[in-house]
C-alpha cells in the first residue's frame, strides 16, 4: 500500500490510499487532510473523505480482501504523525465499511461512533394502486386534486426524460435554473450560485450518463419544464440526489406530482427501492415512514497532543468556548506543537 499526496493549497492536501495485490489495485480510500483553526495559532489536522460535505453517503471502495485492506489503511494512518483526527461521516448503517470498522475497532485507539443523518426510503411495490394505498388518505386526495387543478388551469401535464428536452447540458441548465429560482425567491443563494458547483455537477452527470446510471426527469406543463428530479439508478435501486421546481407553480404541488410520476417509472422498471438519502424533510414522510440512520465514525491519533485536542474540541462543541479548566491544556498543546512531544 502506498500513499499519494498532492498539495491543494496551504490548508488542504489530497491523501489517497490504495491497496494492491500483484500490481492490481484491490481497494482505494480517497481522503483529504485539512488544517483547521481553533483560536490564534492553535489548530489541528483532520483527515476525512475527499467529498465530505458534498455527498450524502461515504465509504471506501473495497474490491477484494475487504477486511485486510481496511486494516492496512488504518495501520498506515496510525503510523503517521501528520494528523490528529480521522473523521468518517455519513456511513449508511447497512454499509460494508461500517461493519468492517466495527469488527476491527477494538485494536484501534480513540474509536467513537455516533448517529448521524436520518435517511428516509420507499420500498417500491409492483403497482401504482399499492403505492397509493400506502399513502395517507388526505395526501392521496391532495395529489389527485392538485393534478386535476393543474391540468384544468394550465394545460397538458407530462413526465419527460432529460433526453426529450435536448442535450444533457441543456437539461442540466434547466435543472440549475429551476433550483436557483426557488432559492432566490427565498432570498438565499442556492447550491448552484457558484459556477464551480455547476461545473462539478455537469461533469458528474456526464459520467453517470456514460455508465447509464443517470435518471433525470422533468414534469412539463404544455411542454414547459416546471419541476426536475435528478436521481441515480444503481443495483436495482434509485437514489434521489437533487430536485427543483418553479415556485410560480408551488400551489399545484408540482414537486410531489413529479415524485409520484417518478415512482410510477420505478414501478415500470422493477426498481425495488427509492432512497431519499440525507435529511428528514417533512415532504419525504408524505411518502414513507421508513428510514435508515447514517453513522459517523471518529478516530483520534495515538499522539498525546491529538488526545488533548480531541478533549478541547468536545468541550468547545458542548459550551462554544474554552473554559478556564482547559487553559492549561491549551498551553501544553502549544508546547507540544513546538516540538516537545514525548516519544514514549
Amino acid at each position: 500500500m502506498e500513499p499519494l499526496v498532492r498539495r491543494m493549497g496551504m490548508k488542504n492536501s489530497l491523501k489517497i490510499l490504495y491497496a494492491t495485490e500483484c500490481d492490481r489495485v484491490v481497494a482505494i480510500a480517497p481522503f483529504r487532510k485539512t488544517r483547521r483553526s481553533l483560536t490564534g495559532k492553535l489548530g489541528y489536522d483532520i483527515i476525512e473523505p475527499l467529498a465530505n460535505g458534498n455527498t450524502d453517503y461515504a465509504g471506501i471502495i473495497l474490491g477484494e480482501q475487504e477486511k485486510q485492506s481496511l486494516c492496512q489503511f488504518l495501520s498506515y494512518l496510525f503510523g503517521q504523525k501528520d494528523w490528529d483526527l480521522f473523521y468518517f461521516p455519513d456511513l449508511p448503517e447497512t454499509s460494508q465499511t461500517l461493519e468492517l470498522l466495527k469488527s476491527v475497532h477494538e485494536s484501534l485507539p480513540g474509536f467513537e461512533i455516533e448517529k448521524g443523518w436520518i435517511c428516509p426510503y420507499v420500498e417500491i411495490p409492483d403497482s401504482k394502486e399499492k403505492l397509493l394505498a400506502n399513502l395517507s388518505p388526505k395526501f392521496r386526495r391532495e395529489l389527485k386534486r392538485r393534478l386535476c387543478k393543474l391540468e384544468r388551469e394550465k394545460g397538458r401535464v407530462e413526465l419527460k426524460y432529460y433526453s426529450e428536452l435536448g442535450s444533457l447540458k441543456q437539461a442540466m441548465e434547466i435543472l440549475f435554473k429551476l433550483h436557483q429560482k426557488r432559492w432566490k425567491l427565498r432570498g438565499e443563494a442556492g447550491v448552484f450560485e457558484r459556477q464551480e458547483a455547476r461545473d462539478i455537477s455537469m461533469q458528474t452527470a456526464m459520467l453517470f450518463a456514460e455508465r447509464n446510471w443517470l435518471r433525470m426527469y422533468f414534469l412539463t406543463v404544455n411542454a414547459e419544464p416546471v419541476a426536475a428530479d435528478l436521481s441515480l439508478e444503481y443495483g436495482g435501486k434509485m437514489y434521489g440526489h437533487l430536485c427543483g421546481f418553479d415556485p410560480d407553480y408551488s400551489k399545484y404541488g408540482v414537486g410531489n406530482l413529479l415524485q409520484l410520476k417518478v415512482f410510477e417509472e420505478c414501478i415500470a422498471k422493477g426498481i425495488s427501492e427509492y432512497d431519499f438519502m440525507q435529511g428528514a424533510e417533512p415532504y419525504k414522510f408524505n411518502w414513507t415512514t421508513k428510514f435508515r440512520q447514517s453513522m459517523n465514525v471518529r478516530f483520534v491519533n495515538r499522539k498525546t497532543a491529538s488526545s488533548l485536542i480531541s478533549l478541547l474540541l468536545r468541550d468547545l462543541y458542548m459550551s462554544e468556548y474554552i473554559p478556564k479548566a482547559f487553559r492549561g491544556l491549551v498551553g501544553y498543546w502549544r508546547m507540544l506543537q513546538n516540538g516537545h512531544e514525548s516519544k514514549a
